[in-house]
C-alpha cells in the first residue's frame, strides 16, 4: 500500500478552473474522461478555510499480491516490473487514484501534482 495526504478543497469557495483538452490529457486523464466532461476546481480562499483548503484527504494505491506479483517479488524483480504487472492487473497507481479525486472535485490538480510528482 502507498499513500499520500493532500489538502482538501474548501467546499465554500472552490472555483471552477478551465484547462484545454491537451493539458488534461498530459496530466493523465484519459480521452474517455475528457469526453465525459471534467470540471476542475482550484483553491480560492475564504473566511472558512486556509487559502482555499480545509482538511486533508488520502490518496491511496493498494496492490494485492497475485501469483504473478509474488513470482516477481521472489525473483528479486525491479520496481518497474512490479509496476508493469500492476498495470496489467488493473491496479490504479497513486496518480490515477488522485485523478479520480480531482475529477470528483475533492482535490485540485495543483495539489495532486504537489503530492504525486517528485
Amino acid at each position: 500500500m502507498a499513500q499520500r495526504l493532500g489538502r482538501r478543497l474548501c467546499e465554500s469557495c472552490k472555483s471552477e478552473e478551465d484547462l484545454p483538452q491537451a493539458a488534461l490529457l498530459e496530466e493523465g486523464f484519459t480521452q474517455e474522461d475528457v469526453d465525459e466532461g471534467i470540471t476542475l476546481y482550484k483553491a480560492v480562499g475564504c473566511n472558512k478555510c486556509a487559502g482555499g483548503y480545509k482538511g486533508r484527504v488520502g490518496v491511496y494505491q493498494v496492490m494485492p499480491i497475485s501469483e504473478a506479483m509474488s513470482r516477481i517479488i521472489m525473483e528479486n524483480g525491479t520496481s518497474v516490473e512490479l509496476a508493469d504487472q500492476a498495470a496489467k492487473e488493473g491496479v490504479s497507481d497513486l496518480r490515477r487514484s488522485g485523478l479520480r479525486k480531482v475529477k470528483a472535485g475533492i482535490l485540485s490538480l495543483e495539489e495532486l501534482n504537489r503530492i504525486t510528482k517528485e
